[in-house]
């Protein structure tokens, strides 16, 4: 088969079977949202199919501070059992997705006259550990004034009185919801990015019986329009939620959307701990580890009613971020400092009590749209795996089909890629020193590999036996191979330039935000799907205007 066959029939195999199949279940909207549904459908043995305008995770899910967490400020506004399930998904997600997500430790600075007490955090922390049900990486524990320093040599030292620590993790937002797309997809469901529903599918009878059909939509690559049957729809657009259901002629305003942005730097602290600093309004913010050499910092929480498509990271996002950095780490950060910047989207349910867009609720709601058209939305991201079991539950039941025959399968199976992966510090060690001495690769680069595809990391060694030069680096000083271009295209459906800087690899995030190498990954990704010169340089040129960043 020729070069770029294999991607090209995949995504042509892929709408045939949408134009042609009747689906018990058609999912609007690819986030992390919508990919959990598609997975807990699919294992259930559900005909499911799931699309998306742009690409998977192309917003809030690969625009968030990428923490696997429970949220221990929610304490604050009583949200107890939203803590309690998203602090038993988070342990949940560490063994169903161990090469994507890690535990890391937390630390909040107590000051003498700053917000963070002794007494709140001591009920703060508890708590989260009880709620827990005392089953996080560890328990926390408070820390002298002198220990704090040491983990923080740049801390400011005025007023400080002590610190506490406690658990909670990261992963890679982007490719978690990758990963979940995936194992919908090898379940069975048709999972299909770039495919937008501009319409709903409705009868004269549909109208009479306040029902939907399925959806009118368009293929974003090719411009062709078609319908998709199904006998139930799901709306899990996330930001989008309100536009998706105005496209049935009726108001809709269930959203609060808060714009959130973070920055990367080099690194700012050394040790392999988060940092909890206060702004200027006193939100909390995070300092995080961010790969080897790197900081990630955020978030902000600002309403937000602009373009959903391109949220742009503004200079007074800058220097709020800049400001609260420097309250607790004087002199450390500047705007030369920063690398790169993202920005997200948060969907939240209007809270009519809410002073503020950070008091406002991380709850998820199921709203009944039309008799067979469910909204889903809200929600932490922690959530996911929780809130499709939900959906799918509801899902049933209007099929009237019985749960006890179709039990939710996602806390037994491992994401795509983890599959064989118990103990990821076992599974390094068992494969990177192979990979180090049979191919040559340097050791952040074997290590990437495996930590990034995990299980799958063996077909990217195929591809480099087949092809020696693709073990050449991307780019000078960033892990990424050039053998991963070619399977990413063939296995992971990335489609543009962008899908593979930003939401497959996080080439957009480091060093030069990746425009020392974009053109260069556009000319070998050409080569999968069929891009002659002029589509090379309109990617390129998409790449670059797509920044939301621009320094």
């Amino acid at each position: 088969m020729l070069e770029g066959m294999n991607a090209i029939k995949t995504r042509n195999d892929l709408l045939a079977e949408l134009r042609t199949e009747t689906f018990d279940v058609l999912i609007i909207g690819a986030g992390i949202t919508g990919a959990g549904i598609a997975w807990d459908a699919a294992l259930r043995g559900l005909k499911t199919a799931i699309i998306d305008k742009n690409d998977f995770g192309y917003g809030t899910s690969s625009g968030s501070s990428k923490l696997v967490h429970a949220g221990i400020r929610y304490l604050a506004y009583g949200e107890f059992r939203l803590v309690r399930n998203a602090s038993r998904e988070r342990q949940l997600l560490f063994q169903l997705c161990p090469h994507q997500t890690r535990p890391l430790p937390f630390l909040i600075p107590i000051f003498k006259k700053g917000k963070n007490t002794f007494l709140k955090m001591f009920f703060a922390t508890t708590m989260y550990d009880i709620l827990a049900g005392f089953k996080n990486y560890q328990n926390k524990k408070f820390i002298s004034r002198e220990k704090t320093i040491e983990l923080i040599p740049n801390i400011r030292k005025e007023g400080l009185k002590r610190g506490v620590i406690y658990w909670d993790g990261f992963m890679d937002d982007a490719r978690v919801t990758l990963e979940t797309i995936l194992s919908a997809k090898d379940a069975g469901a048709i999972t299909a990015n770039y495919v937008e529903a501009i319409s709903f599918l409705q009868t004269d009878e549909d109208k009479k019986k306040d029902r939907v059909s399925g959806a009118i939509v368009r293929d974003n690559l090719s411009d062709e329009t078609f319908d998709i049957k199904a006998k139930v729809v799901i709306n899990a657009t996330g930001p989008w939620t309100d536009q998706t259901i105005r496209l049935l002629n009726q108001p809709s305003r269930i959203l609060r959307t808060t714009k959130g942005i973070h920055v990367i730097t080099k690194r700012v602290i050394e040790e392999d701990i988060v940092l909890v600093i206060t702004a200027d309004d006193e939100r909390g913010m995070f300092i995080i580890p961010f790969r080897e050499e790197y900081s990630l910092i955020g978030t902000t929480d600002t309403d937000y009613k602009e373009n959903f498509d391109h949220v742009d990271v503004t200079e007074e996002d800058i220097n709020y971020v800049v400001s609260a950095v420097n309250n607790d780490m004087p002199g450390m950060l500047s705007k030369k400092d920063i690398i790169s910047a993202y920005s997200g989207i948060r969907p939240l349910i209007i809270s009519p009590n809410a002073k503020s867009e950070t008091d406002t609720s991380r709850n998820f709601d199921i709203f009944e749209t039309r008799t067979n058209l469910f909204t889903i939305t809200g929600g932490k991201y922690t959530l996911f795996r929780y809130m499709a079991e939900k959906m799918i539950d509801r899902v049933l039941a209007f099929l009237g089909l019985d749960k006890k025959d179709y039990p939710c399968q996602t806390k037994k199976h491992k994401l795509h890629g983890a599959k064989g992966i118990n103990d990821m510090d076992e599974y390094l060690k068992k494969h990177v020193p192979k990979i180090i001495e049979e191919f040559k690769l340097d050791k952040d680069s074997a290590e990437h590999i495996v930590h990034t595809y995990g299980s799958n990391h063996d077909k990217i060694l195929e591809i480099i036996k087949q092809k020696p030069t693709f073990a050449k680096r991307i780019a000078k000083g960033r892990p990424y191979i050039t053998g991963e271009i070619q399977y990413i295209v063939e296995n992971e459906l990335a489609y543009t330039l962008n899908d593979f800087m930003f939401r497959r690899t996080q080439l957009q995030l480091l060093d030069h935000q990746g425009l020392d190498c974009a053109e260069q990954i556009a000319q070998i990704m050409a080569k999968y799907l069929e891009w002659d010169k002029t589509e090379i340089k309109q990617q390129f040129s998409d790449y670059k205007k797509n920044l939301v960043w621009k320094p």
